[in-house]
């Protein structure tokens, strides 16, 4: 019973971990690019992937060993997730300019996939350390760990996805109405930086 309370509580902070705004405002950015909504699932899969891996690999490095990761290093990693949500966004500024000249590039190449997969990376490299002291603040058993970061990192993937589903209709809606489409997508680049600013201005001078 222990077993599946302890799991059954990785699974839920998993599905509310992947809801925390500086993931939401990265894939938004990713998905305002893309016009169908598969795209948008993609995202959130490619993104989970990647957030998965590195919750997986340094979570249980941290676990197993032990291991006391810096305040400083990890303000460091925040600052990298800053830096990255303003490059999504100035990216989007950049792929609007230039998708009316390579509109068939820009909306078949498979490469806009590594984008989601790198973010999803950089996030869970950011969040590993907190979710590893987190269960080692409560549990002592190590294989226990690693069956606790994968459910984790699964709830977290489950959850992208059906948010990026969800993200994406508006611009999936507003496809045919370019006028529309464009503001939209404008301002997702906006918050994105603006966001990206405030985040990085938090971790550097209030956390």
């Amino acid at each position: 019973m222990e077993l599946l309370t302890i799991l059954l509580m990785a699974m839920l902070l998993g599905l509310k971990h992947a809801l925390d705004p500086d993931h939401l405002v990265a894939v938004t950015t990713i998905v305002s690019e893309k016009k169908k909504a598969r795209f948008s699932a993609l995202v959130g899969a490619w993104w989970g992937v990647g957030h998965m891996t590195t919750i997986l690999v340094v979570g249980s490095t941290i676990i197993y060993f032990n291991l006391f990761v810096s305040h400083s290093v990890e303000m460091l990693l925040e600052g990298v997730v800053g830096v990255m949500i303003i490059y999504l966004g100035v990216k989007a500024f950049y792929t609007l300019r230039v998708s009316h000249k390579h509109e068939h590039a820009v909306s078949g190449s498979s490469k806009w996939m590594l984008r989601p997969l790198i973010v999803g990376l950089l996030h869970g490299l950011a969040g590993s350390t907190g979710v590893a002291y987190l269960f080692l603040s409560t549990i002592q058993d190590k294989y226990l760990g690693v069956i606790y970061l994968l459910v984790f990192g699964a709830g977290t993937l489950i959850s992208m996805v059906l948010a990026t589903l969800l993200i994406g209709l508006p611009y999936s809606w507003s496809s045919d109405h370019k006028k529309i489409n464009l503001l939209l997508t404008r301002f997702t680049g906006v918050l994105s930086v603006c966001f990206g600013v405030y985040y990085l201005y938090k971790t550097l001078f209030i956390s």
